[in-house]
């Protein structure tokens, strides 16, 4: 009698348990407004056996259009969950540091929301927790975006938004941008004038912008296998390293571009309507276009060495705390955060390109498409600590476009990077 006593109670309590999971079918939380019409049947999502939480925090960035939005979508995931969703502003350069702090002490969040290159820290600090994705759940964001948030072959965040450089052009100055950048001497002869400030073409000369030229002759920053780097294998004095350095300089020279160009210049010159084309980020956009109109065009990077040319991407993710007593639900909240209906309103009121590949077609602002193009052929930057240290090739660019030699500068330069990653026990 008390077996089947027993055993009439757990099946009740199972019953109430799924009951309380979110009844979704198809994309997690598709919508802000909790509406699953036209969702295909027996896809539900579920959040396992966790316990439904009366609260979930969540620490947002403290710009406020990213606060708005994200307070709102919170509003959607508690009409459709009934679980209060307390956001926070926190800055978000400061967020790992209290994190830090408040999380081991019970005050921490569930959820958070950081760059893709804080993620080496967070995880060497034990505060960001590991996520496993099904098919269906990773397929909410690009290869490119899911990459990023991956740290010694482990997947961390939630990707919501990714950002790179491309190339802008004055339409009243160039009708369509060189199919290389190795041919934009082709085009200087008859725009560039330095006397008057006018030029072809512009970019900073830093490391940043200049990957391209590295990757595409076969250079590369750190060795990678598995998913995981090897901070001790630089490939940034290599053979092919050394090539596009030696091109880049070239390109330089060939386009006339100031050693000394700032990011301040350009942007005016090009403002002023005396460059035809310059590589910047999403950043610039609305200053170019509030000055420019219709006559601003955006493209993928002109090819490098025959091949598309690679850019930087940075991804912005939530991340799941490690101290969290909720991560399962906490998941859930961050892929409804993510989906493509959401990503569709963040970018709205953010601008900021999101990571769901449906969300980035979606978009109707054509000076988008050369972004959305580029990050096809973008690369994800090394999350892990030792990358501060490869910041120094940015000197060593600039020796090399005042005509210093590549292969002398890149083989000091990589001996400087070992030895402050050795010097920091990294």
């Amino acid at each position: 009698m008390k077996k089947a006593w027993m055993w009439s109670f757990i099946f009740i309590l199972l019953i109430s348990l799924t009951a309380c999971a979110p009844n979704r079918e198809g994309q997690m939380g598709e919508g802000s407004t909790g509406n699953n019409e036209g969702n295909e049947p027996g896809q539900q999502l579920s959040v396992g056996d966790s316990a439904k939480p009366a609260k979930l925090v969540v620490w947002s960035n403290d710009d406020s259009n990213q606060l708005k939005v994200v307070e709102q979508l919170a509003q959607g995931y508690t009409a459709e969950t009934g679980i209060e969703v307390d956001v926070v502003p926190v800055s978000g350069s400061e967020q790992v540091q209290k994190l830090a702090l408040a999380a081991p002490a019970g005050n921490g969040p569930d959820l958070f929301y950081q760059p893709q290159d804080r993620l080496g820290d967070l995880v060497i600090q034990g505060l960001a927790e590991p996520v496993e994705l099904s098919g269906e759940e990773s397929g909410q964001y690009s290869d490119a975006a899911l990459q990023a948030v991956q740290y010694d072959g482990a997947t961390y965040g939630f990707p919501i938004s990714i950002e790179t450089y491309a190339a802008y052009y004055n339409k009243s100055l160039l009708e369509q941008i060189p199919d290389s950048l190795e041919e934009i001497s082709n085009i200087s002869g008859s725009l560039t004038n330095v006397s008057e400030d006018r030029y072809a073409f512009l970019m900073v000369p830093d490391f940043y912008y200049a990957i391209p030229f590295i990757v595409n002759y076969g250079g590369y920053i750190f060795g990678e296998s598995g998913g995981k780097y090897n901070a001790s294998d630089l490939g940034l004095n290599n053979d092919g390293a050394v090539q596009g350095m030696t091109s880049f300089g070239q390109l330089v020279k060939d386009a006339s571009i100031p050693a000394t160009m700032t990011i301040d210049v350009m942007d005016t010159l090009f403002l002023e309507g005396k460059v035809g084309m310059v590589i910047n980020g999403l950043w610039a956009m609305k200053t170019y276009e509030d000055k420019l109109g219709d006559q601003l065009g955006t493209a993928q990077i002109p090819a490098v060495n025959g091949k598309p040319a690679p850019s930087f991407v940075g991804v912005k993710s939530w991340f799941i705390s490690s101290y969290s007593k909720h991560q399962d639900w906490a998941k859930d909240l961050a892929l409804y955060l993510t989906n493509a209906s959401n990503a569709t309103v963040f970018y709205e009121q953010t601008g900021e390109i999101p990571a769901h590949p449906d969300a980035q077609q979606a978009i109707a602002n054509e000076l988008y498409a050369g972004f959305v193009a580029q990050i096809e052929s973008g690369v994800s930057m090394p999350n892990i600590p030792e990358m501060s240290a490869v910041w120094e090739m940015d000197s060593a660019i600039d020796f090399i476009v005042k005509g210093d030699d590549p292969k002398a500068v890149l083989d000091e330069t990589a001996e400087q990077i070992s030895a402050q990653i050795a010097a920091s026990g990294q």
